[in-house]
């Protein structure tokens, strides 16, 4: 008996982990693409134009040139925060995302103090409405990027060419109408707002281009404060929309369940497949067509359906008529009856009737049909009898 314990046991712990390998393995896949949608979840929600960002898009260098002339670079992902820290004066905002800020907050910007200057980077409509500056964006039209600036604002004579050609902004009470009306600056007694149609003068990627530098740095460092403004997402206001659960979430969320799915899925494949082929199993009881027909026929006889069984027979002459007369899958009903007619021999009016008639309504106009619809197929289906019928017809088919 001890003997049978020793053998058996490693027995049993290889035939568990056999059973456990692919579940393992299922796991771990899963467990590393998860790892893997994290980190480039985080790598993937760095916005453009941030300052930290050295990636073609980011403004990691204008930043980096700013601190250099002594200009503090304070980045907010939030709004209130980043407007009470606006509100102290002597200060520079940026907002790279003007879409991202609520109603309130936009129609806020002009109400910060004298010595603050509000840049906005490509706002849309809804922003420049909600701006309330009497400022439009204008219809986009095809152009250079290179404009020159063609007004009096310093920082843009400074700078001369730069590439800021994208929108353009129409607007009655501009201080400032620079670059073909790429850059408005508006001021309403309290800060001096400056919008911008164009991220590319403050990208690493193109920040080395034309004057593009140095309108970037003329703008933002006029103050001795930078506030980089960029929000984690849109701000919402509370009162409109309660907080959900996709707010607590994390970004990764949705694409790690669409994995455990995905893994889930392979794994019933996987169980399966263990169940092997289909196995072909005898029928206890064989029919034969004869007596299904005759049972269906007389299903029809007890509900007196004639016209239902003579529909079915028709359905199924069509079915037999149309592939051999050639006129395609779904021909015109004049078409059939007359190439029917002209190849069984029967009269076209009555080929109609059979084919394409009011039904019979007693058994007695159900047999007739029948046998007449029977020989009208037969005839149409014989191709000995076609070259006889054609004999019959009247017309160009008449014997010389």
């Amino acid at each position: 008996m001890t003997a049978f314990a020793t053998t058996t046991a490693p027995a049993q712990t290889a035939g568990w982990w056999r059973r456990l390998r692919p579940w393992i393995a299922v796991g771990l896949l899963v467990l590393v693409v998860t790892a893997v949608s994290a980190i480039y979840s985080s790598q993937s929600e760095i916005a453009p134009l941030d300052p930290d960002a050295a990636s073609p898009e980011g403004s990691r260098a204008l930043a980096q040139l700013l601190r250099d002339r002594d200009v503090r670079v304070n980045e907010f992902d939030e709004v209130g925060p980043a407007l009470a820290e606006a509100e102290r004066g002597d200060a520079t905002l940026l907002v790279p995302f003007p879409e991202l800020l609520a109603t309130d907050s936009l129609d806020g910007l002009a109400d910060l103090p004298e010595s603050v200057r509000v840049v906005l980077i490509q706002p849309d409509d809804f922003s420049l409405k909600d701006l309330d500056l009497g400022i439009e964006r204008d219809d986009p039209q095809l152009r250079d990027m290179e404009q020159r600036p063609g007004c009096e604002l310093p920082e843009a004579v400074a700078a001369g060419v730069a590439e800021v050609g994208l929108d353009r902004y129409k607007t009655e009470d501009a201080e400032f109408v620079c670059y073909d009306r790429s850059l408005v600056v508006v001021s309403d007694g309290g800060a001096e707002v400056a919008v911008l149609g164009a991220r590319d003068p403050l990208t690493n990627d193109r920040l080395d281009d034309e004057g593009n530098a140095s309108l970037s740095l003329g703008l933002l460092g006029e103050h001795d404060q930078v506030i980089w403004l960029i929000p984690d997402g849109p701000e919402l206001d509370q009162e409109n929309r309660p907080a959900g659960i996709e707010d607590i979430l994390p970004a990764w969320t949705g694409s790690t369940l669409c994995l455990l799915f995905v893994a889930a899925f392979l794994a019933a494949l996987w169980r399966a497949r263990r169940l092997g082929p289909p196995v072909v199993e005898p029928l206890p009881v064989v029919v034969r067509s004869a007596e299904t027909v005759e049972g269906r026929a007389r299903l029809y006889r007890n509900a007196r359906a004639s016209a239902a069984a003579y529909e079915a027979l028709r359905a199924g002459a069509l079915a037999r008529l149309l592939p051999a007369i050639g006129l395609g899958g779904e021909p015109d009903y004049r078409a059939v009856v007359e190439v029917v007619a002209a190849r069984s021999g029967r009269p076209a009016d009555e080929v109609h009737a059979l084919l394409y008639g009011p039904p019979p309504t007693d058994d007695a106009g159900l047999v007739v049909s029948t046998d007449l619809l029977d020989t009208v197929v037969e005839n149409t289906l014989d191709p000995t009898h076609v070259e006889t019928a054609r004999h019959r017809l009247d017309g160009e088919g008449r014997p010389q």
